[in-house]
This record gives C-alpha cells, sequence and structure tokens, in this order.
C-alpha cells in the first residue's frame, strides 16, 4: 500500500528536500480538483476529487500525502529543519535506499543521480504494489541546512507517464500554512468573515476599571476585578483573584479553619484549573503551557497556558490564560491572579479576533489601585496597634504580599497585553543600541524594520531568528525595556 510505504520511508528519514525544477506537462482540467485543508492545519492543496490526503508530524518537521481510491498512485511532500550539518543529499539517499531494500525485498533503483555540490539526488523505482501491480515511482532530495524536504510521487507502471501530470499538479500546490492563516481558513464559516462581536467601552460601578463588553453579555466588575460573559457563561473574558489555604507555617496556627480553597502551593495553571472545577467545568486538560518570566518574581510564579475543558453546561470550550501566582505565606494563604478568555471549541477561531479585542481593552483605574495600596497601608499600620507582635507581622505579610503582587498586576496589565497579542500572531519585535535603538521585527515570514522586509526565509522567522548574536533585545524581555522603547512614563 502506497500509504504504508511512505510511512516507512518517512520514519527513517532524518531530513527531507524540496522539488527540483518540474518538466512541463500538459494543464490539467481544474474542474475535477478540490481544495483542501488537512486537519491539523499544516497544509493547503488542491486534489483531485475522491482522493484522499492526510498528515504526519515528526519531531523535527512535518509531511504531507494525498493517495488515490485504489491506493495505488501517490504523492507526499516531507518538510524538516535543524538537520545534521554531516548530511549531503547523496549519502543521505544512499543510506535510505539501503534500508529500504531491507524492509521491501521487491524494491529495484533503477537509476540514481546527483548534483555537483551534492545537495541534490534523485531516485526512480519499481515495485509491486496492492494486487503484485508494478508500481514506479520518483523520489527528489534536496538539503538546504538547516532545512530540508523531500518530494516524492509514484503509480501504476502501465499508466505512469499518463498520470504525471495529476501527481505534478499536486505537488505544485501544496502550501505550507502559517498559524495565522489557519486562523484566518478555520474562521471562514457562513459569510466566511470572523465573527466581529459589537461592542461598547463599560466601566465597573465603583469606577475601578474598563473594558469593551459584548451587546448581550453580562458584566460582573468591582475593586479591579472584571468578569465578562454570555448569559450562559459559555464564553467570556476575566480578571481576577483567587486565593488559597495551604498548610500554615505559624505554631499553633490552624489555617484548615480560614474558609476558602484549602490547597497547597501548585503552579499557577494547575491551580487554575482546580479553581475552574469549583465553578462546574470538568474534563480539564492543559494542551499547552509556556513560563512567563517577564512577569515572574521572587514573591511567584507566572504562566501562560491553553486549556480545554466541558462546561457546566457539557460544551466543548478552549481557554487561553496568562496567569501569576503568589507563594504561601506563614499562614499557608497564597493565589492567583488569571487574566484571559474562553469559547466554544468550535466557535473559538471566529471568535478569538474579538476576545483578544476585549482583553486588550480591559484598564484598571490607576488612581484607585494607589488608593488601594495607600488604604492596605493604613490598615496594617492600624492592625499592628490592635493584636499580638506574632499575629501583626502575619497580617502585614499577608497584604503587603498580596496588595503588592495586586499593584504589580495592574501596572503590568499593557506589557501583559502587548506580549499576548504579538505571541498570537506570531510577532517578535527587537531593540538594538548598535543603530540608535532602532526597531526590527520578525514574523512567518522573515526579519523587517519600519514596515519594510529586511530578509526572509526560515532563519530569520518568528520561530528561528536569533536577534541576540546580532545585538538585538527582544522588546519584551522585561517591562522596563519595553516601557523604554514604548515611550511608557
Amino acid at each position: 500500500m502506497p500509504f504504508s510505504f511512505f510511512i516507512l520511508f518517512a520514519a527513517i528519514l532524518f531530513f527531507g528536500l524540496g522539488p527540483r525544477e518540474l518538466p512541463a506537462q500538459a494543464k490539467p482540467d481544474f474542474t475535477t480538483y478540490e481544495y483542501r485543508v488537512t486537519e491539523d492545519g499544516a497544509f493547503g492543496l488542491y486534489k483531485p476529487k475522491g482522493w484522499k490526503a492526510g498528515t504526519q508530524r515528526y519531531p523535527n518537521g512535518k509531511m504531507v500525502f494525498v493517495t488515490d481510491e485504489k491506493d495505488s498512485s501517490f504523492v507526499s511532500m516531507l518538510f524538516l529543519e535543524a538537520i545534521d550539518p554531516k548530511y549531503d543529499a547523496v549519502t543521505y539517499t544512499a543510506a535510505t535506499m539501503k534500508n529500504l531494500t531491507r524492509q521491501i525485498p521487491d524494491l529495484k533503483v533503477i537509476e540514481a543521480r546527483g548534483s555537483s555540490d551534492r545537495m541534490r539526488s534523485v531516485v526512480k523505482y519499481q515495485k509491486k504494489g496492492p494486487g503484485n501491480i508494478p508500481i514506479e515511482g520518483k523520489y527528489s532530495f534536496n538539503i538546504k541546512h538547516p532545512t530540508a524536504a523531500v518530494f516524492g510521487y509514484e503509480a501504476p507502471a502501465k499508466n505512469f507517464q499518463e498520470r504525471l501530470p495529476t501527481l505534478l499538479t499536486i505537488i505544485a500546490n501544496i502550501t505550507i500554512l502559517d498559524p495565522e492563516a489557519y486562523q484566518r481558513l478555520s474562521a471562514q464559516k457562513g459569510d466566511g468573515r470572523p465573527m466581529t462581536l459589537p461592542m461598547k467601552q463599560t466601566a465597573a460601578r465603583d469606577g475601578t476599571c474598563q473594558l469593551l463588553v459584548p451587546q448581550g453579555w453580562n458584566l460582573s466588575a468591582e475593586k479591579g476585578r472584571a468578569l465578562c460573559a454570555t448569559p450562559d457563561g459559555d464564553t467570556g473574558f476575566i480578571f481576577t483573584t483567587m486565593e488559597f489555604v495551604g498548610r500554615s507555617q505559624i505554631p499553633n496556627f490552624d489555617s484548615s479553619k480560614i474558609p476558602g480553597l484549602h490547597y497547597n502551593y501548585m503552579p499557577p495553571a494547575d491551580a487554575l484549573v482546580v479553581a475552574s472545577k469549583h465553578t462546574g467545568s470538568s474534563n480539564h486538560r492543559i494542551l499547552e503551557r509556556h513560563p512567563n518570566p517577564a512577569s515572574t518574581t521572587a514573591k511567584g510564579q507566572a504562566e501562560i497556558a491553553l486549556v480545554s475543558y466541558a462546561s457546566k453546561n457539557n460544551v466543548p470550550c478552549v481557554g487561553y490564560f496568562d496567569v501569576v501566582s503568589s507563594y504561601p505565606n506563614a499562614a499557608g494563604i497564597w493565589g492567583i491572579i488569571p487574566m484571559g478568555f474562553w469559547a466554544p471549541q468550535d466557535r473559538f477561531p471566529r471568535l478569538l479576533p474579538s476576545l483578544i479585542q476585549i482583553m486588550e481593552s480591559f484598564q484598571i483605574n490607576q488612581q484607585w489601585a494607589a488608593d488601594q495600596v495607600r488604604q492596605g497601608m493604613e490598615r496594617v499600620r492600624e492592625l499592628m496597634k490592635k493584636t499580638s507582635s506574632m499575629m501583626s507581622k502575619y497580617a502585614e505579610e499577608m497584604r503587603q504580599s498580596s496588595l503588592a503582587a495586586h499593584q504589580n498586576r495592574m501596572k503590568s496589565s499593557d506589557f501583559i497585553s502587548y506580549k499576548f497579542s504579538t505571541y498570537m500572531r506570531g510577532e517578535q519585535e527587537w531593540v538594538t543600541g548598535l543603530e540608535g535603538g532602532k526597531i526590527y521585527k520578525t514574523d512567518h515570514y522573515g526579519l523587517s524594520s519600519g514596515g519594510k522586509t529586511v530578509i526572509e526565509g526560515p532563519p530569520f522567522n518568528y520561530y528561528n531568528y536569533q536577534g541576540e548574536r546580532h545585538g538585538h533585545i527582544p522588546v519584551d524581555i522585561s517591562r522596563e525595556v519595553y516601557e523604554a522603547v514604548k515611550g511608557i512614563q
């Protein structure tokens, strides 16, 4: 079966190759073709109607394959990154074919050749297909360090030349999709546009915060916290604090009598899941989690997490959260400050632009924040006069810890929104002191400055570019750098 043959073939590949110039062929009839985005969103391609397409991922790359209805004709492309620099196409092809002949005894190489620089090679072969039908095929290897790709095709020998235009047309129309492109394709339902929610800037009743609220959504906001959600609660935004009570370190003080969620300290994303379960949701899975060094301090950790779960209405949902935690104090009290949004899984791509807009609009009244700190310190001093020395120290530690974390979170809201929005768009800004603070930007396509492309290609994209080697500093490496670059006082 062609599919099983290629799985075997790909399993022993250390790197793949890019196509050479294809011979001119008769233009196919595109009325028999259809456009398809693979289920994982990694590739877009045109294929004959009725043909099957699939993908496979590897630790350092990904592959797409297309087969006809009878699994007798086959097309594949494999793209890999960070290949071993000691390999060239000729030596690798030889090793590959040696291993293949061990696995497929009837495989016969009828032609093999390589370029003078040993970066390209081509192999033509014959083998037996389903029902012992003679199969003819070709694979071309092309290495361009640090990336590589391989493309191949095969068909029954008796009509190989007849099938060749179709096979080459499929290869020529395979496109690698980036996350933004897939997001746009996933959002195209109904009228083909992402869902745009009508919104209105709304302030909390006590004036402590404000944000954009979509029409028909409920808003509960006070004391700098906000919960904005649809009536069923399956879509929304949140910025709040959640307190936990762990084991006390104070002699003769029983923290189990303090009201709240009783759990010992855990990482921020795990704490968010535990707290979420108490609201009626279930089946939580942390799909992705990344440390957030910019918000991590000596007083607590910070993580960015993508979570899937079933809501209290049993609706499959996905949520994206930036979570900051504070370590337990002597009484065992600790907490988290989550900021993020969620939506039903099947509507998440369409709602994502609106959810990001809501999150970016959230603002805390800075005068209120300053008053909170002042009033908090006054309460601490008052408690110190009324309680014993031990309990006064405990109260001061508890309030100073929570207020400091809350104050820092409010001051960092713009910075967090900036990091989150650039992360979701697949972009990174860099600043260099060597050129008078000039700003560069990497995205999915390469490096640019002032809206003009400087250089394109995988080594200079958002995933691979290592600006530190060129004296570039990430703008979001710290809040201080971000505020200095953006001119924020």
